[in-house]
């Protein structure tokens, strides 16, 4: 038995939302994309679903780029579709989710990041508006790196610096990560720099961790099984 709290619109809708024709939702979702004087090139109004203690960042992942995408969905009930007691089966939730995708006239496809995770593959979707769901281990050191460097980001002014002292401390713990197959995590990439070779990244996790900003070669270190996309 589970209870399942909405807001009273979405409730006196039975859970349905308006159908919107792919031209529109074009238009709508390029909106959404906003490129600073620094060369960053961000998705803005990405809902935030906090995975909770359940630890469910599969399905709050695929609840936000399908809510996103005008889509209804709620990670408790895609949860139920692809979790076990060992985690939750990404490729099987993302099938098990593909009727409801379909019916709004999206499609979920799947990405190859593991072996072509480069900035031209990311530009592709996320200059019109897509977000990709990103597979990877959310190790201590990655996190400890994406955390202290995106608190310095806000700050820096000579992005040239910037650029090198980053590619350096790729280069240095990029190999080790690669050895350490463990915390296997998806989350959303929504931005990238091509200039500094940077990935904006947002997490499950609620607010605090919405955007942060890790170099592509630590990325690719810790990406794991490739990932997805609900695209038009």
């Amino acid at each position: 038995t589970s209870l399942l709290i909405v807001s009273k619109q979405n409730a006196d809708l039975a859970g349905k939302v308006d159908f919107v024709k792919d031209s529109d939702l074009r238009k709508r979702v390029a909106k959404n994309v906003v490129t600073s004087e620094n060369g960053d090139v961000l998705i803005k109004n990405i809902p935030m679903v906090d995975q909770g203690p359940k630890g469910y960042c599969a399905p709050a992942t695929f609840e936000r780029a399908m809510r996103y995408m005008l889509v209804p969905a709620d990670m408790y009930l895609l949860a139920t579709a692809a979790t076990t007691q060992e985690g939750t089966n990404t490729r099987l939730l993302a099938e098990s989710s593909k009727r409801i995708v379909r019916s709004k006239a999206r499609r979920i496809k799947e990405l190859d990041l593991e072996r072509d995770l480069k900035i031209r593959n990311v530009k592709r979707y996320i200059d019109k508006g897509v977000p990709i769901l990103w597979q990877m281990r959310s190790l201590k050191e990655y996190n400890k790196i994406a955390n202290q460097r995106t608190k310095e980001r806000a700050s820096v002014t000579d992005f040239s610096d910037w650029t090198v002292a980053i590619a350096q401390q790729a280069e240095e713990v990029a190999p080790r990560m690669l050895e350490r197959l463990e915390n296997y995590h998806i989350c959303m990439i929504i931005g990238y720099n091509e200039e500094t070779n940077e990935l904006a990244v947002s997490d499950s996790w609620g607010a605090r961790y919405e955007l942060r900003w890790v170099h592509v070669d630590i990325a690719k270190a810790v990406t794991s099984a490739g990932g997805f996309v609900i695209d038009l």
